[in-house]
């Protein structure tokens, strides 16, 4: 077993080893400055993601299907009555045959429905994947949000637009009241490489534009 080493009196302590310098961590691709984030914001039209708009340009053509309602079925329902029973000359029975034709009617034409319903959130969806894009857009406004809003950005890292109605609001609520120079400064802490102010950026460096977001 070997003894520890003893420095002798008057003998030079040898320096330390030096530590070895860190690799400088290059930032992002891609990474768009303040004012072209805030851009994408303010472009944002969220006309595009009326849902009953949507639907009515799902439709097209076969609107006309939402006429069935309970005073048509009820009109179509007489008719049909005292037609099957002149034909038959039985009233109750030409009745019931009417009622369960008209019932699966209806139930064709709710099922029609839900599944243009259900389209229309589909292409929502789409496009609002369109918009927030691979790097995204809503996500990056998350600290100034209230925090009920805190679904709805998780959903939106996942990739996930489920909450619609909350994504609508949300972006309303930025458009109408952020605080750009708020933004602009945490984009620069988060992002300091984009900092036109920052010492430690090269002098050729590209300038961050002029923050003029839409009020």
């Amino acid at each position: 077993m070997k003894t520890p080493t003893q420095t002798k009196p008057g003998a030079k302590t040898p320096p330390p080893e030096p530590t070895p310098a860190l690799p400088e961590v290059a930032p992002p691709p891609n990474v768009p400055t303040a004012a072209e984030i805030l851009e994408q914001l303010h472009a944002i039209n969220l006309q595009d993601f009326d849902i009953h708009q949507v639907e009515q340009a799902v439709r097209g053509n076969r609107i006309w299907i939402n006429t069935f309602t309970i005073p048509v079925t009820a009109i179509l329902l007489i008719i049909l009555t005292f037609l099957g029973a002149w034909l038959s000359g039985y009233l109750f029975l030409s009745f019931a045959i009417s009622a369960g034709l008209l019932f699966f009617i209806g139930k064709l034409f709710e099922s029609y429905d839900q599944q243009i319903k259900w389209q229309a959130r589909q292409e929502v969806e789409r496009r609002i994947a369109e918009t927030e894009g691979e790097f995204g857009v809503l996500i990056h406004f998350k600290s100034f949000l209230p925090t009920r809003y805190r679904h709805l950005i998780q959903s939106l890292k996942r990739q996930r637009y489920l909450y619609i109605d909350q994504y609508i609001q949300a972006v309303s609520l930025l458009q109408r009241k952020l605080d750009h120079q708020k933004f602009t400064q945490a984009w620069h802490m988060v992002y300091p490489h984009l900092d036109p102010n920052n010492a430690n950026n090269p002098p050729d460096s590209p300038k961050t534009p002029d923050n003029k977001g839409t009020n």
